[in-house]
């Protein structure tokens, strides 16, 4: 057993926030003209395209004692088998936008500060993980969305725009670079994959503009993907959350969901064959891998629910286009999912004052009950990510377990926190898809319990009633 005496944590404290700068005014009138004229940084949240969901542009500063709590030290942290004799933990992030530190839509200083694995880091004593945290002027980094109050009930916004970071002018804009070490690796609507593809990445101009800023890391061919990682940061531990975004941004674009539009590599080759996973993994670290959770346990899919619809039981007249216009009818009475939208808004909307609900989607924006079916992650692909997780020695979070708990209510903390996963809940960020600072603490909690399990080991886990008292969270 090695003991490793619990350090100051990452990310040192520092006094005081620089005075808002107010954000550039904008006009949008369309949802091109708003990802042209504001850069792609508005499709981090899930309804950034629709700019008449989006009001006022407002200032705020951060609110959370964060690095109050991260000066805290912790009980010794004793890593079981994770570590060789004589060796010192240096730990990797990889995963989609629940690693990199999305929050209400965006990724700010303080979303990237509580996040579950610079938590994590926290807790395991870790001093040398590294955030490629904005800096201090730019502390609202990419800008962010907070709920605009509405007497309907139905979810709008307004956006932070005061203290973000700007992009550098070119063909295409790119993002300062960040020069400082970097443990975690996530990105925003992303995967591991994206260090595969690196620039030659189609049709994923976000991923793009985020890799700008740690461009260093672009692998001038897929097979040299890693490498530099490796050299400059030889991790022994790795946190691998590869999946959701792509499980997330399938269920938000596929038409006809089959089985094989979600399973198709896993039931033709029976294992996971994830290229980047396998150069992760190539030095083989010990880690853990996070299974899929279902999107019905997300509150972005409650915002507009069925449910609603159904309670007035008349007026309904719902139908999509398959394989011709209208050939398809929604039948109200078994469960089906509407992908939000302003256009979804608007109809809810409008049937809340009396009108009719009469609708023709589009494929994409319905799923019915067969394709929730076939697009649910515990029918073949979570049962394929623990066998990997097994074959690879990785301790298995399970966020699908975790998601569907908090959504069925009554959820609490080991220490008592009542913990509400709707959309104005405390587990949730307005962006309905990403978990709030709360949600981060109860996730490296998650994370914990996976490591001292699989690994005999022994780190404390956060007192999330002292983490919501010291930081001040509130919501």
């Amino acid at each position: 057993m090695l003991l490793l005496f619990a350090l100051t944590a990452c990310n040192q404290p520092t006094t005081g926030w620089p005075d808002p700068v107010p954000g550039e005014p904008f006009v949008v009138a369309t949802a091109e003209d708003s990802a042209r004229t504001n850069g792609p940084f508005m499709r981090i949240h899930p309804i950034g395209q629709h700019p008449e969901m989006i009001h006022d542009n407002i200032d705020q500063q951060p609110t959370l004692k964060i690095e109050e709590w991260l000066s805290a030290t912790n009980p010794l942290a004793d890593f079981g088998r994770i570590l060789k004799p004589g060796q010192a933990m240096e730990m990797a992030a990889f995963g989609g936008g629940l690693t990199a530190g999305v929050m209400n839509g965006g990724i700010t200083r303080e979303s990237q500060q509580t996040n579950y694995t610079n938590l994590l880091a926290h807790q395991m004593g870790i001093k040398n993980f590294e955030m490629p945290l904005f800096d201090k002027e730019h502390y609202n980094g990419t800008g962010y969305y907070v709920y605009r109050k509405k007497e309907s009930g139905y979810p709008q916004w307004n956006r932070v725009v005061n203290n973000t970071i700007s992009l550098l002018p070119g063909s295409p804009p790119t993002m300062p670079e960040y020069m400082g070490k970097i443990s975690n690796y996530a990105m925003p609507d992303g995967d591991a994959e994206r260090y595969v593809h690196g620039a030659n990445c189609e049709s994923c101009g976000l991923n793009k503009l985020l890799l700008s800023r740690i461009k260093r890391y672009i692998p001038p061919q897929p097979g040299q993907a890693f490498r530099k990682i490796r050299e400059d940061v030889p991790y022994n531990f790795v946190v691998i959350e590869e999946f959701f975004d792509w499980w997330m941004r399938s269920i938000r674009m596929t038409g006809q969901i089959g089985v094989y539009s979600f399973n198709g590599s896993i039931l033709n080759s029976g294992r996971i064959t994830d290229y980047a996973l396998n150069g992760i993994l190539g030095s083989r670290p010990k880690g853990v891998i996070f299974t899929i959770p279902r999107y019905q346990d997300l509150p972005y899919m409650e915002w507009y629910s069925r449910h609603k619809l159904i309670k007035r039981g008349w007026g309904l007249y719902i139908s999509f286009n398959r394989n011709g216009i209208a050939d398809q009818i929604v039948d109200a009475s078994r469960p089906f999912t509407m992908i939000p939208s302003a256009k979804l808004h608007h109809l809810f909307e409008n049937f809340s004052r009396g009108g009719e609900f009469r609708v023709n989607f589009e494929d994409f924006e319905v799923i019915d009950e067969d394709e929730a079916f076939m697009s649910d992650p515990q029918q073949h692909y979570n049962g394929k990510i623990r066998e990997y997780a097994a074959e690879k020695d990785l301790a298995v979070v399970d966020l699908f377990d975790l998601y569907q708990r908090i959504h069925q209510g009554g959820y609490k903390t080991d220490d008592g926190v009542l913990v509400d996963g709707t959309a104005y809940g405390n587990f949730f960020s307005s962006d309905g898809i990403y978990p709030s600072p709360l949600g981060q603490a109860i996730i490296s909690n998650e994370v914990t319990k996976a490591i001292n399990k699989h690994y005999g080991a022994n780190i404390p886990l956060i007192d999330i009633a002292g983490f919501v008292q010291t930081t001040g969270f509130q919501k």
